[in-house]
């Protein structure tokens, strides 16, 4: 398998406090990575320090050619983190899309805006996204016409428009009731088995269990297996 992302010594400290130590760990192609744990662990800030949104301590990431060194003076590591992200996809907690904007549109957003490209190739390729996540039938709507998983599905479509090979999911379970939690784990599988490095970070131990084979605990900083 090809591998896609590498994570290599990663830390994390806060006024003092270690949020996370020498994280390292590496995902193939067509491979999904579950780190659990409890609110306040630092799972989210790992994710987050993963593409660059955060700036670790030490340590790298390396996706593909791209690489982000802790190391790196700041204008040098901002620009490695917007060539990192081209090939990141993120869903936030709370989905995070344009409010104001139609489902169709927030899928449409990054392709035209970002990678530039024409009104019409973007349309398509979020129209193909909206049936691969099953809610086409609700591109015309806004966010707030949307049901929680309805949110979480437009929300890894407006990702997966980018064209990543690695996506990366915070808490993607949280607003989910057990059946749209299971339709979740469905689809991300499909995705992986289509290629896409996935790592997740949850509390939702069941989810993490449907979903990857690998599975790791965030517990006083440090990541181990389980």
């Amino acid at each position: 398998m090809k591998r896609l992302l590498e994570v290599d010594g990663l830390s994390k400290s806060f006024a003092g406090r270690a949020i996370f130590s020498e994280v390292s760990f590496a995902v193939d192609a067509g491979e999904a990575v579950a780190i659990v744990g409890p609110s306040g662990s630092g799972k989210t800030t790992l994710l987050r320090c993963l593409d660059g949104l955060d700036r670790a301590d030490a340590g790298t990431v390396a996706v593909g050619p791209h690489r982000l060194d802790a190391a790196l003076r700041a204008d040098r590591f901002q620009t490695a983190a917007r060539a990192l992200r081209r090939s990141v996809g993120f869903v936030f907690q709370g989905c995070h899309l344009f409010s104001h904007r139609t489902v169709l549109e927030n899928v449409m957003e990054g392709p035209v805006y970002v990678r530039r490209e024409t009104i019409a190739a973007a349309r398509e390729r979020a129209d193909g996204l909206l049936e691969t996540v099953g809610i086409h039938h609700r591109a015309s709507a806004l966010p707030r016409e949307l049901s929680g998983g309805e949110q979480q599905r437009a929300a890894i479509a407006r990702a997966l428009a980018m064209k990543p090979e690695v996506l990366l999911l915070d808490e993607p379970t949280s607003a989910l009731d057990p059946a749209r939690t299971d339709a979740l784990a469905e689809l991300l599988l499909r995705l992986v088995g289509e290629g896409l490095a996935t790592v997740v970070v949850t509390h939702d131990h069941p989810f993490a269990e449907k979903l990857a084979r690998r599975r790791f605990a965030m517990d006083g900083g440090r990541l181990s297996a389980v």
